[in-house]
Order: C-alpha cells, then sequence, then structure tokens
C-alpha cells in the first residue's frame, strides 16, 4: 500500500473518530441535561427510540472504528508511530468498558424506572469517564492529524531561510 493510500485510510478514520466525538458530546452535554424535562411516564418509550437510535449511529461506527484504527495500525503512514494509533485504541476501549459496565446499566434501569432525578444524577456524574477518554482520543487524532499535513523536509534539499535570508 502506497503512502497516499495509508494517509487516505488515516483521513477515514480521523473522520470516523470525530463523528464518534461530536455524538457522544451532544449525548453528554445537550440529550442528557434535557431528560429532566420530559415526564416520567412518557420517558421508557422515549429512552426506547434513544437506545435503537444509539445502537445503529454509536455503536457501529465504534466497531467500524476500532476495526478500521486496527487497519490503520498495520498500514500507517510513515509520521504515526504506533504508539500513537494504540493509545487511541486503548481510549476507545475505555470508553466502550465505561459504557457498557456504568452507563449501560443505568439506561437499563431507566428505561423500566423512568427518569428519577437519582437516576439521571448517576448518569451525568459517571459519564465523565467516558467523556475524558472521548475528548483525549479527540486530541490525540487532531495532533496525529497535524503530523500528517505538516510539510515534510525533502531527503537531499537544502533549507533556506523564509524571505532569501541567509539561515
Amino acid at each position: 500500500m502506497n503512502e497516499t493510500t495509508r494517509r487516505l485510510l488515516f483521513l477515514l478514520l480521523f473522520a470516523l473518530v470525530f463523528f464518534q466525538t461530536g455524538a457522544h458530546t451532544s449525548q453528554a452535554f445537550v440529550n442528557y441535561p434535557a431528560w429532566d424535562l420530559i415526564g416520567r411516564d412518557s420517558f421508557p418509550a422515549y429512552h426506547r427510540v434513544m437506545t435503537e437510535g444509539a445502537l445503529r449511529f454509536l455503536l457501529l461506527p465504534r466497531v467500524v472504528e476500532l476495526a478500521l484504527s486496527i487497519a490503520v495500525l498495520y498500514f500507517r503512514p510513515a509520521v504515526i508511530k504506533p504508539w500513537m494509533l494504540l493509545l487511541g485504541i486503548a481510549l476507545v476501549l475505555c470508553a466502550l468498558l465505561s459504557t457498557a459496565f456504568i452507563q449501560r446499566p443505568i439506561h437499563v434501569q431507566l428505561e423500566t424506572m423512568g427518569n428519577t432525578p437519582e437516576l439521571l444524577a448517576r448518569l451525568r456524574a459517571t459519564d465523565w469517564l467516558r467523556q475524558i477518554a472521548e475528548l483525549l482520543r479527540a486530541a490525540l487524532y487532531l495532533w496525529m492529524m497535524s503530523l500528517l499535513v505538516r510539510p515534510q523536509p525533502q531527503v537531499g534539499t537544502a533549507r533556506t531561510a523564509p524571505y532569501g535570508d541567509a539561515a
């Protein structure tokens, strides 16, 4: 695989990472706070619809992201080091584990009991674990993209100072 194809593969991963980051950030800072405004009796039906959407728009892209991360690990652009991608994968796994073992059980209770203040408070209080992993991952991928788009010195060419001044 040539370098251009490797860079395009990374670009696809980068776009997916930021799709995921935006979706989870929106969920945490827009959707969750609004749940207090939904009536307790109608909340379980609303939550079921949201959960089905989350499976399609959050879980499926997350699985694709993991698979694509592994592919990019093997076919990475020259400026991206393996440890950077491994850290990105570890942060994805942290977010997934937080979702599976902390947030998901709360969501199951929300669907059966409704949006009680206690459950909503617990959901918001524990969601910071996932958000930290999401935001650190986004910062990592932004840094990797900056390495990718930074002009690379050409081998065998002399560097000149700006405006033709002597270096």
